[in-house]
């Protein structure tokens, strides 16, 4: 038994979320790896306070910079919002932890490769939480595009359609602001759907995209009577080229009504064709066009053993997986990674990539014209 002393910054949703994951990580993984909570920080002491109390944490403190110090923490856990993620994780690398960092790792792409070369410097385990790549289903996918069944890959259509943000007398949030979270539905959304894009098919080597804000402005929160600007993207678009030649696009909308979580994708291939939508995540179809003529058609193939760790779950095939299960598979493989001192799958470098492909949409949008990735 290895045991990971957690240092969690950040008390809001994710760090429930990533609490939630640690309390049931070895009733699913047995005791190879153990976390142990040790302290949590928030700016909001009350929130620090309760969480470490629901949770078991030893302390809180509202100080982050406490955590990234503390000699009996081995992992930082980063869940605040998304200006301050590198900043902290330089912080905690430089203090020789290893870091584990919710989406998107930076603010810009520059910020994300100063943040990578710091932590690949100092030697550190570094993971950033893609959790929607950590569905076993995706697994699978990944293993059957590699094996050549279905041909190489043309083409990939992806998305990332919500409608929380539907209702225009909806309240302002941090995330509107551009000081707070660079971009909008690009940068919240659709960087789960390029993390699927990068996980799948590989690395993009040039966009041309446009963005749109569809409500200009909202209610602050503070005084409704007062209404505060979105400065970022409420819609994105975009099209581009693989580095192995096949082409994509993607497209996010935050105010699509009637999409709750429409993350998804159609990979098409020169023998078949995939497609998976996250509103049915415990599912995937499989079309391969070598099938019988008679019977040509789309395959649905539910979860089930032999897909990724969700044997570690059940021992059956079809009963279904959820959010949190995504959540705790990726804390696994984090913490094994960090006990094992082994480098991560979805690292620092891998978050990189994403935000660089994230400068280019905007940059293309605002020249209007195809940008390289540089």
């Amino acid at each position: 038994m290895k045991k990971v002393r957690i240092g969690l910054i950040g008390a809001g949703f994710m760090g429930r979320t990533h609490s939630n994951a640690y309390k049931s990580i070895n009733n699913i993984f047995g005791d190879e790896v153990v976390p142990e909570l040790v302290a949590v920080a928030d700016v909001n002491a009350d929130n620090a306070k309760a969480l470490a109390e629901k949770y078991g944490f030893q302390r809180w403190t509202d100080d982050w910079k406490e955590i990234v110090k503390a000699e009996d923490i081995d992992m930082v856990d980063i869940t605040t919002p998304n200006a301050s993620h590198c900043p902290i994780a330089i912080e905690a690398a430089n203090n020789g932890k290893h870091v584990y960092c919710e989406k998107p790792l930076a603010m810009t792409a520059q910020e994300a490769i100063h943040a990578t070369k710091v932590v690949e410097d100092a030697g550190i385990v570094n993971s950033v939480g893609f959790n929607y790549v950590r569905n076993p289903i995706q697994q699978y996918v990944k293993e059957l595009i590699a094996s050549g069944e279905l041909g190489t890959v043309v083409n990939f259509r992806g998305m990332y359609d919500q409608d929380y943000y539907n209702d225009p007398e909806q309240k302002h949030e941090w995330r509107m602001f551009k000081s707070a979270s660079a971009s909008g539905a690009l940068g919240d959304l659709a960087s789960h759907t390029l993390s699927l894009s990068q996980y799948l098919i590989g690395d993009i080597s040039s966009v041309c995209g446009m963005t749109q804000i569809i409500v200009p402005e909202r209610p602050d929160p503070a005084d409704p009577s007062h209404m505060l600007p979105v400065e970022n993207d409420d819609l994105v678009q975009f099209m581009y080229t693989y580095e192995n030649g096949a082409c994509g696009t993607i497209f996010s909308n935050r105010l699509a009504a009637g999409r709750k979580m429409s993350l998804g994708y159609e990979i098409q291939m020169t023998n078949g064709c995939i497609v998976y939508n996250q509103e049915r995540q415990n599912e995937v179809q499989i079309y391969r066009h070598d099938d019988d003529k008679r019977e040509r058609g789309f395959k649905t193939v539910l979860i089930a053993p032999g897909h990724g760790e969700y044997e570690r779950f059940f021992g059956g095939a079809g009963i279904c997986l959820g959010y949190a299960d995504q959540k705790t598979i990726e804390v696994y493989h984090t913490l094994k990674c960090v006990a094992d001192k082994t480098p991560c799958e979805i690292d620092f470098r891998f978050g990189m990539k994403v935000m660089q492909v994230i400068d280019a949409v905007l940059e293309s949008a605002e020249n209007h014209q195809w940008v390289s990735i540089k």
